[in-house]
């Protein structure tokens, strides 16, 4: 519940919630270990109590057949926008998944905002989406330098309908 409140505040919509759910009811590509809600703090004695603020969610997806991992939906609470709270998540995921070994994280998002957590053009190591409609947008951030990264078209899961 906590996740469809702040999705639907932060888009305006019940398009990534309904995202999530979808996901979560496929399981194949759900990893629950990867949906990370970020909460406010609660001031003792005040009206300030502990709510949902911000949530990230990394799945699997498919890269020239290869599995990897993609960062959608993230979102704030609009009260909670530019206070951090995105970025707290976002960062957190990242992290559970170098601690995991994962090669990578793709992410389909504002080119001006991925970058500060190492995101790059995918086009420029060999990975492409037919539904990228800015492939600008399409980004990856290698968590193992050691690894080889797959090429090729990138598949999500049936749940996004493309």
């Amino acid at each position: 519940d906590s996740i469809r409140r702040v999705l639907e505040a932060a888009f305006g919509t019940d398009a990534e919630a309904n995202l999530v759910d979808d996901l979560r009811a496929e399981g194949t590509h759900w990893i629950p270990r990867y949906s990370v809600l970020g909460f406010t703090a609660a001031i003792p004695d005040s009206e300030f109590e502990t709510t949902a603020a911000a949530h990230a969610l990394l799945h699997r997806c498919t890269v020239g057949g290869q599995p990897g991992l993609i960062l959608a939906p993230t979102g704030v609470l609009p009260q909670h926008q530019g206070e951090g709270a995105g970025s707290a998540v976002i960062r957190a995921v990242i992290e559970l998944a170098r601690q995991d070994g994962e090669p990578f994280i793709l992410v389909y998002g504002y080119p001006h905002f991925y970058p500060r957590f190492g995101f790059r053009p995918a086009t420029k190591v060999g990975i492409t989406a037919q539904w990228a409609t800015q492939p600008e947008a399409l980004q990856v951030l290698v968590l193992d330098g050691e690894a080889t990264l797959p090429a090729g078209e990138v598949q999500l899961p049936e749940a996004y309908g493309v």
